[in-house]
């Protein structure tokens, strides 16, 4: 009898593996092949062509420009840490500046919960933006509520416009209105 109860209990564990084994592979499956696949907004190598339409002069900029050693950048930055996203006009109202003392030109993102909902255009040294639209689809992916958020800004050489190895991050708050 003792034979047939371990034999039993063998049999038993050997199923539970099997249907372990089995919801693992299923799991898997379902996560390469059926998950909602997000595609990233990506950093461009060099800066837009196009200026931010948005981008207008910062009054009263009379700064000189900042000295940066052959091959490198200075910048100056002027922002402030809360961005108001209306969805129902799918515009986000900020306040971010590139002051003219500066010698690299930037392009603006601003990151929720590792989405990138807004990437400015070209903004220039001198040149500040209020306003920027939200990318496609990007009111799908937010609700009303606050969300802790950063600016990513990236610097482009202002002569050949490639990329700086340098980023900024920058914590910011984000108040989310339909």
């Amino acid at each position: 009898m003792k034979g047939n109860s371990n034999s039993s209990k063998i049999k038993i564990i050997i199923i539970v593996l099997i249907l372990i084994t089995a919801a693992a592979i299923g799991v898997t499956i379902w996560a390469l092949f059926f998950r909602g696949k997000e595609e990233p907004v990506l950093a461009p190598d060099y800066a837009p062509q196009e200026e931010e339409q948005y981008a207008e002069d910062i009054p009263d900029d009379e700064g000189e420009k900042l000295e940066s050693p052959e091959g490198g950048g200075s910048v100056s930055l002027t922002y402030s840490r809360e961005v108001s996203i209306d969805l129902g006009e799918r515009k986000a109202e900020l306040h971010f500046g590139n002051p003219g003392k500066s010698n690299q030109d930037m392009v603006i993102q601003i990151v929720i919960q590792d989405n990138v909902i807004v990437q400015s255009g070209t903004l220039k040294p001198g040149k500040q933006v209020n306003s920027l639209e939200l990318l496609a689809d990007a009111e799908d992916k937010l609700t009303a509520g606050t969300y802790d958020g950063r600016f990513n800004i990236l610097y482009y050489d202002q002569e050949t416009g490639e990329k700086a190895i340098v980023n900024t991050e920058i914590p910011i708050t984000v108040d989310v209105a339909e």
